[in-house]
């Protein structure tokens, strides 16, 4: 079976840490640890978020003038190397396999709207705010850049090659390094969940699963009468995709209808505790057709 498996920041680097190469390279081993089964029983791919590690090199430039600064797009194909070769520290160590890691292209349309309303606060928080910053959520000042949707992923065939060798595939970090139709790279980040409904379909994977901090998706998560969803088919959670709200969670629901309606089998969402039963239906959030 060929599967996504898409981990969020907290499969990465435990809340509290500072972000030392030993704490992440933990971090790591604990996750592939847990995905071990999934892993050597299948075709995997592994994509991943960037949060902590980008706002880590924003800091870095803010720190000095001793050396040049980078553009945004090459934090990010820094990023995807560093925790990519965290990634593969820790497969190499824990399973059968042996992984490679894609520093990977996302095409996106230079005029999305996206461009024109930036929102995405991204790196370090500020007591005071300087041009570009907006508040968040009352935590203080942080840079806000574009984020428009991924038209498509160019290193996908590579990928697809790379499988079929029995390689374990690290790609997508961060969301992908957004560039235009012409190829250049842009000021701006791709959502990682998009990011990973687009790869999952253009290789042709069956499973899309997010690793989350929670075992299953809630409706009215927080709420006196939160419900949750244990089976759910895309055309029935379509319908309460706005219930979600701007959180976390809702780009998980939207990629996961876009990739069972683009020709998905299923889509699981999760927490990486619960991963090894999730995936033999004992337990997390599944989206089927």
């Amino acid at each position: 079976m060929r599967i996504v498996i898409a981990l969020g920041g907290n499969a990465l680097l435990e809340k509290g840490k500072e972000g030392k190469a030993e704490e992440q390279i933990e971090a790591a081993k604990k996750t592939i640890r847990l995905l071990k089964d999934a892993i050597e029983k299948n075709d995997v791919v592994i994509t991943h978020g960037n949060g902590p590690q980008v706002g880590n090199l924003l800091i870095q430039q803010n720190a000095t003038n001793e050396v040049p600064s980078m553009p945004l797009h090459i934090l990010v194909a820094m990023t995807q190397g560093q925790i990519g070769f965290f990634i593969e520290y820790a497969v190499a160590r824990l399973t059968k396999k042996r992984s490679t890691t894609i520093i990977t292209h996302c095409e996106v349309n230079e005029k999305d709207q996206a461009f024109r309303n930036p929102s995405k606060p991204i790196g370090p928080f500020y007591k005071t705010p300087k041009p570009g910053m907006i508040e968040d959520a009352g935590r203080g000042y942080r840079i806000v850049v574009a984020s428009p949707k991924v038209k498509r992923i160019l290193e996908a065939d590579m990928i697809k090659r790379l499988i079929g060798q029995g390689r374990v595939v690290v790609a997508g970090g961060g969301g992908g390094i957004p560039i235009s139709t012409k190829g250049k790279g842009l000021q701006a980040v791709i959502d990682k969940d998009d990011l990973s409904q687009v790869l999952a379909n253009q290789i042709n994977a069956e499973v899309l699963l997010f690793i989350t901090a929670v075992d299953f998706v809630y409706m009215n998560f927080g709420k006196p009468n939160q419900k949750r969803i244990e089976k759910i088919t895309a055309r029935e959670l379509k319908k309460w995709i706005n219930e979600f709200g701007t959180g976390s969670m809702k780009p998980k629901i939207e990629a996961a209808v876009k990739f069972i309606e683009n020709g998905g089998k299923k889509v699981i969402i999760t927490s990486i505790e619960n991963v090894k039963d999730a995936l033999k239906g004992k337990t997390g959030t599944t989206i089927t057709r």
